[in-house]
């Protein structure tokens, strides 16, 4: 283990105390700090988001990546907005999740929630998550470790400056987050044989980051692999409706994970109706790969290939399939959707409850775009990442799932017999 890696854990370690001691009104100051640092700083944000915008367009990133690299004045203050919202959430330490007594012996038993502990982040191309994930740990009382890509490497220490002054403002412990500034990849290594030292690791990138981790990692993880998301256009739905959410779900920012990258249409709507709702995409510059029974009533761009069914685009591209019924649907999503989200147009309330019973994946929409898919929307805050596995926690992750529990037992001089 480097030098350098190590000392980030002893400051860790020691931040651990200082967070314990801290109470929820001190978390919430810190936090409203962090927000009023970013807006009086945004100039030098932006200016530093802005020579890591044209060094990844010097070195030929995609434009999906750059598009999630970008900053902008507006995007400042509503990362501001979001940390304001995050310090005045509930605070998710300290809560009554259960209470009981054993009626034969009396004990009384209190299940509380408490934090995790450490948290390492890895992240691609993202600046954003360096302010949501260290604002979303201070919440729930965890030390955070951020280790960004080395594509928003400027952004991301500027971003971090603004975090370690609200915290000298106050006079509080500034390893309460830490970061690793050197971009050598040989650092995440380290974070993922740090077990005892950090207790969970959540990845946010692309589909290689997270598999590599994944299999690497002897840290417990939480994470998604990719947002292969579906909508489902069932018969009977309104035309215009449709084409309004479609949209919307494709094409708002089609670079993020809840982009609908899949379109599968029941074949009962009429070709009149599917060629308006593709039209409206193809309008709007983007790419309708087709099924070989769309062919036959639209003038798709190409064919899709078995590759395309399982293929995250992040990009105005959408593949699109004609199906019976709502079981084929769910059978297609299924098959290639990883678990993120998936959305119903119907209504029809047997569909729906099909739909909603026998879809696999952690969120599932009825009449909504898949870009809901976001922690804030849910009420949350902000998101650290959008989970697609089982354990510990599916769907958008907040300052309320990054935390666990003990048990409190409370006797009278009781003994066992």
């Amino acid at each position: 283990m480097s030098d350098y890696f190590q000392e980030i854990l002893n400051h860790s370690k020691r931040a651990s105390s200082a967070m314990s001691k801290l109470s929820a009104e001190d978390r919430s100051r810190i936090l409203m700090n962090i927000s009023g640092f970013l807006l009086s700083n945004k100039n030098e944000i932006l200016k530093a988001n802005q020579a890591d915008v044209e060094r990844a367009k010097s070195n030929n990133i995609s434009a999906p990546m750059i598009n999630r690299l970008v900053l902008t004045s507006e995007k400042i203050d509503q990362l501001s907005r979001d940390v304001e919202k995050i310090a005045q959430m509930q605070d998710p330490l300290d809560q009554t999740l259960e209470s009981w007594t054993n009626a034969t012996n009396g004990l009384q038993f209190t299940k509380v929630s408490v934090p995790i502990g450490v948290i390492g982040i890895i992240y691609e191309s993202r600046p954003n998550v360096t302010i949501d994930a260290a604002c979303l740990c201070l919440r729930s009382g965890n030390i955070s470790i951020l280790r960004g890509g080395s594509e928003c490497i400027e952004t991301n220490k500027k971003l971090y400056e603004c975090i370690q002054d609200a915290l000298k403002d106050l006079n509080f412990d500034t390893h309460l987050v830490c970061f690793i500034q050197n971009t050598d990849r040989s650092f995440v290594e380290e974070l993922l044989k740090a077990e005892g030292d950090i207790d969970v690791i959540i990845p946010r990138g692309g589909k290689s980051l997270i598999e590599t981790i994944s299999k690497n990692s002897k840290v417990p993880t939480i994470k998604h692999l990719e947002g292969l998301c579906h909508t489902f256009w069932d018969e009977g739905y309104d035309k215009d409706k449709a084409t309004e959410v479609i949209a919307n779900a494709k094409l708002r920012r089609p670079e993020i994970c809840g982009a609908t990258e899949t379109l599968l249409i029941h074949s009962n709507n009429s070709a009149e109706d599917i060629s308006s709702v593709l039209d409206n995409l193809k309008s709007q510059g983007c790419e309708i790969i087709g099924c070989s029974r769309l062919k036959d009533i639209y003038s798709i761009d190409r064919d899709a290939t078995e590759e395309d069914w399982s293929t995250e685009y992040l990009d105005k591209k959408i593949t699109v399939k004609l199906v019976d019924n709502v079981e084929e649907c769910v059978e297609h999503i299924n098959k290639y959707s990883s678990g993120h989200t998936e959305s119903c147009l119907s209504n029809n309330q047997q569909s729906i409850e099909y739909f909603f019973q026998n879809c696999k994946s952690a969120i599932l929409m009825n009449n909504a775009s898949t870009q809901f898919a976001d922690g804030g929307e849910f009420g949350f805050g902000a998101e650290i990442g959008i989970s697609t596995d089982k354990l510990h926690v599916r769907g958008p992750v907040g300052a309320k799932h990054l935390t666990t529990f003990k048990y409190q037992v409370i006797g009278n001089h009781t003994t066992r017999p």
